[in-house]
Parts: C-alpha cells; sequence; structure tokens
C-alpha cells in the first residue's frame, strides 16, 4: 500500500510542478516563427523542424574564397522581402546531410547569431539551396534544444 501511495505522489504530485518549471523556462514558439540575422541584417520567416539536425540557410551561387590562408564562402541569399542579399562568410566546418530519400550532399557550415523572440543564440547553419521551398530560413534541432518548445498547432507565437 505504502509503495502505491508514493508512486502516486511521485506521479501526480512530483512530475507536474517539475513540468510546469520546465514550462516556465523554456520559451513557446509554433510551426512557423520569424528569425533575425543581425549580423547579416536579414530577417526571415522560418519553419521549424525538430526532425532537422542542424538549421539551414537559403544560399546560391556558393564559391569558395580564401582569405588570409582562411577558407570563406560567397554567396547569395534573399531577405524576408525577396530582395537578393550577397554575402561572405568565414566556413566552419563542411557536413554531409541526406535527405528523405537518401540523397547526400555536401553543405557549408558556418556560425551565425540568430534571433528569435528575446533569445539570441550562436549556431552552426549550413547552407543549402532552398529556391524551391516556401520557407528560406529553417530552424534545426540545434537552435531549439534547451530553450524552445514548439506548438505545431501555432505559428507566429513571437509575434510578427
Amino acid at each position: 500500500m505504502k509503495v502505491i501511495f508514493l508512486f502516486l505522489f511521485f506521479t501526480l504530485g512530483f512530475v507536474p510542478g517539475a513540468y510546469s518549471q520546465l514550462l516556465k523556462e523554456k520559451v513557446l514558439i509554433g510551426r512557423i516563427e520569424w528569425v533575425e540575422l543581425p549580423d547579416l541584417k536579414v530577417k526571415h520567416k522560418a519553419r521549424i523542424d525538430t526532425g532537422a539536425k542542424t538549421t539551414s540557410l537559403h544560399a546560391v551561387n556558393i564559391e569558395e574564397v580564401e582569405q588570409r590562408g582562411e577558407l570563406f564562402v560567397k554567396f547569395q541569399t534573399v531577405d524576408s522581402e525577396g530582395k537578393t542579399v550577397d554575402l561572405l562568410r568565414k566556413v566552419d566546418s563542411t557536413q554531409k546531410v541526406s535527405n528523405t530519400s537518401g540523397f547526400i550532399t555536401k553543405r557549408y557550415v558556418i556560425k551565425e547569431k540568430i534571433k528569435m523572440g528575446n533569445i539570441e543564440r550562436e549556431v552552426s547553419v549550413n547552407l543549402n539551396d532552398r529556391t524551391k521551398m516556401d520557407y528560406k530560413f529553417l530552424v534545426g534541432r540545434n537552435l531549439l534544444l534547451g530553450r524552445f518548445i514548439v506548438d505545431v498547432a501555432r505559428s507566429h507565437v513571437l509575434g510578427d
């Protein structure tokens, strides 16, 4: 009897309190949110994808450039109004990414500050041609981890 009481106490009494504390520490977001890349002066409506390991930014015309013995990439992206933006960023690494069909591509990875609501984090962002995608920015788990809870039934929780 004592064991059953303790079980009920911890599952019904302790856990909800811990869960509500966890919710207070995290920011609720929806499936679509605005993100800012302050250093690039670019803002995007972003799709939140808890299945994606890494955050991804639309990039085309990607060219390797060496400066002072370091590898950079020169590329173009678009802002929230569809205006083309030319950028030059230091390459942090490269990664192989496979899509749902198993097709593997090599992507350049840069480090960028990303701001969602009041939270700003520096994370790895891979560069990918998202021309055919509705959203030019995809928020992956590396940005979400430990800070956000996603409610897929909502969007623009952080505002327009």
